[in-house]
């Protein structure tokens, strides 16, 4: 008895606190002249903002929709916190680290994504050939069939999907790209979210961070990954602020990919 009047404590507290957080939360208004997407939870992949992720078919439709949502306003915090300045440059380590923060308050279990610089051999390099070589290190066997399913999704698009568009808008300023891939599986009845995450900074400015080649002379690579997890019957008592906040947001940074 004294457990359960302590969960019931607990959840009474954690969403009070957690309401008045996203209550206070500050998004980017929602971008002019943003194309309406269609996002369905049948979808096995998804473009995020500056996030391809993709799900183990063991995890149900909530389960998905809870993931989108959630770093969905994760990232737009993050947008919202460390703005680009006027050559498109930012904190992206400071914006990992508000990502964390505003997962933290949803009710995942998570930390900071620590970044490294990365080592490039040779004279050039693709970013979308080393964000599969890190995440490599992350999966196994059907989790990273996901993830190379869904680099190969987003490469076959038409140059004039919107998709793409999206992707390109909201993973590369002049000087700056910011990208991560992951990928979603059930543990322990949680969801665990595996990913890696790339950013480039460079002098030279362009407007496309995945399948092309730049000079390793010309760009620094940094690296990170992260586990993290999250408890669905706890996110379900911030469910609705959640998609409440985001308004129709959802439709104008995400999109479902064929995988």
């Amino acid at each position: 008895m004294s457990g359960c009047v302590s969960d019931s404590i607990f959840k009474a507290a954690f969403k009070r606190t957690a309401l008045h957080y996203i209550d206070l939360l500050e998004l980017p208004d929602l971008p002019r002249n943003r194309a309406v997407n269609t996002v369905s939870t049948d979808s096995a992949a998804c473009i995020n903002n500056r996030m391809l992720q993709s799900f183990a078919a063991d995890l149900t439709e909530q389960q998905k929709s809870d993931v989108l949502n959630s770093t969905l306003l994760a990232q737009l915090a993050a947008d919202k916190a460390y703005p680009k300045d006027a050559s498109g440059r930012y904190d992206v380590k400071g914006w990992y680290n508000k990502f964390s923060e505003v997962l933290l308050n949803l009710g995942w279990v998570t930390q900071s994504t620590a970044f490294w610089q990365y080592k490039i051999h040779g004279k050039s390099f693709s970013v979308d050939r080393a964000i599969l070589e890190i995440i490599n290190g992350l999966l196994q066997n059907n989790a990273l069939f996901l993830a190379q399913a869904t680099i190969n999704a987003l490469k076959n698009l038409p140059e004039t999907d919107n998709k793409l568009t999206i992707f390109k808008f909201n993973t590369c300023s002049d000087q700056m790209g910011n990208i991560s891939l992951g990928v979603c599986t059930q543990k322990n009845s949680l969801v665990e979210y595996n990913f890696a995450a790339l950013y480039l900074d460079t002098k030279k400015q362009f407007k496309q961070i995945l399948f092309i080649d730049f000079s390793t002379s010309d760009f620094k690579l940094f690296a990170g990954t992260n586990t993290i997890t999250l408890n669905s019957d706890v996110y379900s008592l911030v469910r609705e602020q959640v998609a409440k906040k985001l308004q129709d947001r959802v439709a104008a940074y995400m999109a479902g990919l064929d995988i």
